[in-house]
């Protein structure tokens, strides 16, 4: 498919997610989403104080208001969406005039009973905004990075079945419609860049036909990780299917022996920096240090069991802070078909015979390997059952999805304009359905 044509197939998933992003944007008061605070405040030391965010002392009295400390807490994370943030907050700041540091409202004594953390002004209407210029340009900015990981994942589904339209759309519709991905991605996290980030690495090591990519594919690993350090089953997969390509394929040795080289000084410059900087070196070790204890429970049946049902939901709907989900029928019924669909499409992809179907399914298979470890790994240290630490998969989930529905579908275009606009239409009413239904009777917002 042409990349003209690809973009124009873009239009429909891209409005879809920016329309649903844009009203969680509005339905989700500040400071209501996983550690946002604490990014927030991580993100704040660089937009007041010109430096990398640390962990400083633990304050005295409400920790998250910046006039008593910007403590930290969440600042063992590599800093680059922290930077990246910061910077931005200042650029809004001078051209608005708005004041750069951010007031959060008043505690709510209650958060253990009512899950809402802050006492949030009522609203008169939803589209009525009670946050300051410097948090919305944040939120764009992370609302952008999420529409990347819905091109990536159209770009990853156009790659495996081989050029489909069809497939292409469908895949980028289910990823712009997929709730908890929406709510993640209007989100003030770490997550949103680290994601977008392995999404496009994802895409990039999946064109076999290309062996010079690999200077790409380490500059994209290497920014990965200094978003996050659970993102190094990326490093980790660059490095093995460039030993399975060496192998292999004779005929590209000379070029990946290049992008070898390319690949290892990026990498060498990267760990230098980390070792040299006491700040990043602090960071990178924190962080690795957090998921390398090993929690008493990790023995136990029942606590797995908690795990992989948390994930579920939080796959499908939980949003706040992990408190704000659907009746549990919902998640298992929207799992049966992601899964079932999934199942089918890649049986339907593994019987198209593609050139290099084998390469592609060992990368895929690698992929998803290394970050369903990175993720086991953290619950073993402690129950984090958070599927924003699996966002990864959601380029390789949709298309197989994408796949199931092409299989099942007829060949005649027009039927499937159809079944595409009507996927549309149910994204749409399934996620006001959950704004409505759920979001805004939990906080309390009029309509």
């Amino acid at each position: 498919m042409s990349r003209k044509r690809l973009y124009l197939l873009a239009l429909a998933p891209s409005l879809l997610y920016l329309t649903m992003a844009t009203l969680y944007l509005f339905a989700i008061p500040l400071g209501e989403s996983p550690d946002e605070p604490g990014h927030l405040q991580c993100i704040q030391q660089v937009a007041l104080q010109n430096r990398l965010p640390v962990v400083e002392p633990k304050p005295q009295g409400e920790w998250w208001k910046p006039g008593v400390t910007l403590s930290g807490r969440m600042c063992y994370h590599m800093p680059l969406y922290y930077v990246g943030a910061g910077l931005l907050q200042q650029a809004i700041s001078a051209l608005t005039g708005s004041a750069l540091p951010v007031e959060f409202p008043d505690y709510n004594e209650a958060f253990g009973e009512t899950g809402v953390m802050f006492l949030h002004p009522d609203k008169a209407r939803l589209s009525q905004l009670d946050q300051p210029n410097v948090v919305l340009s944040v939120r764009v900015m992370s609302i952008l990075l999420g529409l990347i990981v819905v091109w990536t994942t159209m770009a990853t589904a156009n790659l495996l079945f081989q050029g489909s339209p069809f497939a292409t759309i469908v895949a980028g519709i289910w990823v712009a419609g997929w709730p908890q991905f929406l709510f993640l991605s209007r989100a003030i996290s770490n997550d949103v860049l680290a994601t977008a980030l392995a999404s496009v690495a994802l895409v990039v090591l999946l064109q076999v036909e290309k062996p010079q990519r690999y200077a790409t594919l380490a500059f994209l690993s290497a920014l990965a990780v200094f978003s996050k350090v659970t993102m190094i089953f990326v490093v980790v997969a660059v490095a093995l299917v460039w030993c399975i390509e060496f192998l292999q394929y004779p005929a590209h040795r000379k070029m990946l022996g290049k992008g070898a080289i390319t690949t290892l000084i990026v990498w060498g410059v990267a760990a230098t920096f980390v070792q040299l900087a006491p700040t990043l070196h602090t960071n990178f070790w924190s962080s690795a240090r957090t998921f390398s204890a090993v929690n008493e429970r990790v023995f136990q049946v029942e606590y797995w069991l908690e795990m992989l049902f948390l994930t579920l939901s939080s796959g499908w709907v939980r949003f706040g802070w992990m408190n704000v989900a659907t009746p549990d029928h919902f998640v298992y019924l929207w799992w049966a078909i992601v899964v079932g669909l999934s199942i089918c499409g890649a049986a339907f992809w593994w019987r198209s015979e593609l050139p290099n179907r084998n390469l592609l399914g060992i990368i895929l298979a690698i992929w998803v390997a290394g970050n369903l470890a990175t993720y086991l790994r953290i619950n073993m240290a402690v129950l984090q059952p958070q599927f924003r630490f699996l966002q990864s998969l959601l380029p390789i989930l949709a298309s197989f999805v994408a796949g199931g529905i092409l299989c099942i579908s007829p060949r005649i275009t027009r039927y499937q304009i159809v079944i595409a606009s009507v996927l549309i239409i149910i994204a749409i009413i399934m996620n006001i359905g959950i704004i409505w239904g759920v979001v805004l009777p939990h906080y309390g917002l009029s309509t």
